[in-house]
């Protein structure tokens, strides 16, 4: 089915001011096809039933460990960006709907079953080895940041 049809999915971009008042941006290290060893947001599909909020706070909880909220102007039912590249998973075309969140409660995994380390980097300052086009995606959470 996924290779006929798009899979639609969550893309959390988890965002953290520094001291001088800068954003960084949450990215772990892929140790999983496809992307092994490269920067990547966390996310996941949204499934069969499942609201957009329920697949938030799942793949938050799943990926990272911890509870997280979408920053407000934005919304579940509102995400800052949607993204539709074809080619940007090799397995499958996926329709992301991206949100920039805030973590709320709980402890970063440094690692997890897909991920070698979590590292925050400032948002003007991603690394330059990034998967699945999710550098696209927070620069355009970034331009959405400057229009507030």
């Amino acid at each position: 089915m996924q290779h006929s049809m798009p899979v639609c999915c969550v893309d959390l971009i988890p965002l953290r001011k520094t001291i001088q008042m800068k954003w960084e941006v949450l990215l772990v290290k892929r140790k999983i096809y496809p992307e092994i060893g490269k920067w990547c947001a966390i996310g996941g599909r949204v499934l069969k039933g499942e609201h957009f909020k329920t697949a938030i706070t799942r793949q938050a909880k799943r990926e990272l460990g911890v509870t997280v909220s979408v920053l407000s102007p934005w919304s579940p039912d509102k995400p800052v960006w949607i993204y539709n590249d074809p080619k940007a998973d090799p397995q499958k075309h996926i329709i992301a709907l991206v949100y920039p969140v805030i973590i709320k409660h709980g402890e970063i995994h440094s690692s997890g079953p897909e991920f070698s380390r979590a590292k925050w980097f400032p948002i003007t300052r991603l690394p330059k080895d990034m998967g699945f086009g999710h550098d696209r995606e927070i620069k355009a959470v970034e331009q959405a940041l400057q229009m507030l």
